[in-house]
């Protein structure tokens, strides 16, 4: 290859370049201005370049090629034009600053313009026979671009409603098939959630309303459990102030009581000695008796003396004075003595009405003291219940604070739930708006297989009804049992697995009644009866397999008499919708439809017959 100069820096550019490989594919090496400096003899011969313009300062870009299209580390660049063989693929070349460019091999570019041909003739139908396939092949191809472009039309505006694109010609490609049951799922999913955000919505106003009246209600308790705190705190302060008012009382009693006993003691002892003067008094009594019967007596005596003073004439006339005297002093005795006695007895009588008031007042005194004492025993009492009535109330008053702080702190709380309820209306109101973008199936009873299932379960519930009812008819079961929500476990069984009354009744009754649903087509999956908790007291036949052991297995092989309480097994036994649509994943993974109607036993609600099957 001849050198060549470089105009710009006067060395040779390709000089330490290593040259190109004469590989069967054309190589063209360029500088980072993209001026030719070297080429590989099968691109010097496809592009009929001559060798003075290896020169560095040739612009090297075929066919057109803009500087701006080499981007990047690596890419391809294809000519405008209707050659589909003029295209380039460039790599970035990192020990020297350009480029390296390679043209297509000319079988490879004869292969592109043959598939432009057949990808031509294709459209118009004609094409070789050996080359059929490879035409069906850009045929499906082109199908599925068309398909593709209207579902991206669909999902641009939101669109889950593929009836439109399942025309006669295309229903049956496994791709519309795939797509209709992805679309499906999507829609049914989007439908349920828009119910739920409905459901939410209308229960949102309510719960605000009701968290409205409870923080209404809580700061009522809370203001009327304060005022019970500051009574039962002025209780506590009332009974404190008795407490100590009581022990001055108390206190008061006590020395009233001793002072009673002291005055009992008096009385006692003015009563003795009142009673000692009273026979102090009848001993001197005792002397005036003596003294009146002395004086008598005497006057006896004076009189006896005068007497005889009176006989014994002149003689006798002065002992006749004498004893004229002694009767008047022996008078005057008697007359003291008298006053004496009268005296001593007003006395005595007066000691005795002293004494007998003594004692009374003795007595009353003791009484007094019993009294006293009883009250201050009592009052004793009053004070110990006085004291445990201030310990119940104090301990009345911490609960009653405890209360009350419990009564702010859930004040707080439904304030606050009261907050997130508005949160959750709008929230919910945003939810709505979300999925609302989305243009939903009228009905999806117009999709065949959900129309189809409808009419499957329909037809099921209202034979297991009849079956039923002819059971409780004949006595087989009565209708408590049949109605009956209580299960037994069964042991050793994982997952776990329930007996009930009416459950042997059931593996008789509904196998011929479901089994033909759960094989009316292969795309159903199961088609089983259910109780309103989701108990299923006999499942398909390919669901009852021989438990092994292994949790995994007996899970998808063994699935009879199993209470199902996830969202969808809850509620297919226990609605009175016509019927009820919802998706789900099952938890073997597989997502499905869950098609459920309810069976009626003689009127009565006894559960729901449910079908799950797959749109693929």
């Amino acid at each position: 290859m001849a050198e060549s100069t470089d105009m710009r820096g006067g060395a040779d550019p390709g000089a330490a370049c290593a040259a190109l490989p004469d590989a069967p594919v054309a190589l063209l090496r360029l500088d980072a201005a993209g001026h030719l400096l070297d080429a590989n003899r099968v691109a010097i011969d496809m592009l009929a370049l001559a060798p003075g313009m290896l020169d560095g300062q040739t612009l090297g870009v075929p066919w057109g090629m803009p500087l701006d299209a080499l981007r990047g580390t690596d890419g391809v660049w294809v000519a405008p034009g209707a050659d589909p063989a003029s295209r380039v693929r460039y790599q970035a070349d990192p020990d020297h600053g350009g480029w390296i460019l390679s043209l297509p091999h000319p079988e490879t570019a004869a292969l592109l313009r043959q598939a432009a041909v057949l990808h031509e003739a294709a459209g118009e139908g004609v094409a070789a026979g050996g080359l059929q396939p490879l035409v069906q092949a850009f045929e499906d191809g082109r199908a599925a671009q068309r398909l593709l472009e209207r579902i991206g039309d669909l999902l641009t505006r939101c669109d889950l409603d593929l009836g439109a694109l399942e025309n006669a010609d295309e229903k049956d490609a496994p791709l519309v098939r795939r797509l209709s049951a992805g679309f499906g799922n999507l829609a049914e999913a989007i439908r349920q959630a828009v119910v739920l955000s409905v459901g939410i919505a209308d229960e949102v106003p309510h719960l605000v309303s009701e968290n409205d009246e409870l923080v209404r209600q809580s700061q009522a308790q809370l203001e009327a459990l304060e005022s019970v705190l500051a009574a039962s705190r002025r209780l506590l302060a009332d009974l404190q102030a008795v407490t100590g008012e009581l022990q001055a009382v108390r206190d008061v009693a006590g020395n009233a009581d001793e002072r009673a006993r002291a005055g009992i003691e008096a009385a006692r002892a003015l009563a003795d000695s009142m009673a000692a003067v009273q026979q102090r008094s009848a001993r001197a009594n005792e002397v005036i008796e003596v003294i009146d019967t002395v004086a008598f007596q005497t006057n006896i005596l004076s009189i006896n003396a005068s007497i005889e003073a009176a006989h014994a004439g002149d003689a006798g006339r002065g002992f006749a004075v004498v004893a004229s005297e002694i009767r008047r002093l022996a008078d005057r005795a008697a007359s003291a003595a008298r006053d004496v006695r009268g005296i001593i007895g007003e006395t005595v009588s007066a000691l005795g009405e002293g004494a007998a008031s003594a004692q009374h007042t003795g007595q009353v005194l003791d009484g007094i003291g019993e009294l006293l004492g009883g009250a201050g025993r009592a009052m004793a009492s009053v004070a110990q219940r006085i004291d445990a009535q201030s310990g119940e109330i104090a301990a009345i008053d911490q609960a009653v604070e405890h209360v009350v702080g419990l009564g702010r702190s859930n004040l707080e709380h439904a304030a606050h739930v009261a907050e997130r309820s508005e949160a959750l209306g709008r929230n919910a109101a945003t939810l709505h708006d979300g999925v609302g973008l989305f243009r939903l199936p009228a009905d999806p009873m117009r999709t065949p297989r959900h129309a189809c299932v409808l009419g499957l379960a329909q037809a099921a519930a209202s034979a297991i009804g009849q079956a039923l009812a002819q059971a409780v008819a004949q006595r087989e079961i009565d209708l408590a049992a049949l109605f009956a929500r209580e299960y037994e476990p069964i042991p050793g069984v994982s997952p776990a697995k329930y007996r009930s009354v009416f459950d042997a009744l059931c593996d008789r009754v509904l196998p011929p009644l479901q089994e033909p649903v759960a094989g009316a087509h292969p795309w159903i999956v199961f088609a089983i009866s259910a109780n309103p908790d989701g108990y299923v007291p006999t499942h398909n036949q390919r669901f009852c397999q021989p438990l092994t052991g292994d949790h995994a297995r007996d899970l998808v092989g063994n699935r009879t008499k199993r209470i199902f309480d996830d969202r969808v097994g809850r509620s297919v036994g226990a609605h009175t919708d016509p019927w009820r649509l919802q998706v789900y994943r099952r938890d073997t993974g597989q997502i499905m439809f869950d098609l459920s109607v309810p069976i009626y036993v003689s009127g009565r609600h006894w559960g729901g017959f449910r079908v799950g099957y797959t749109l693929e």
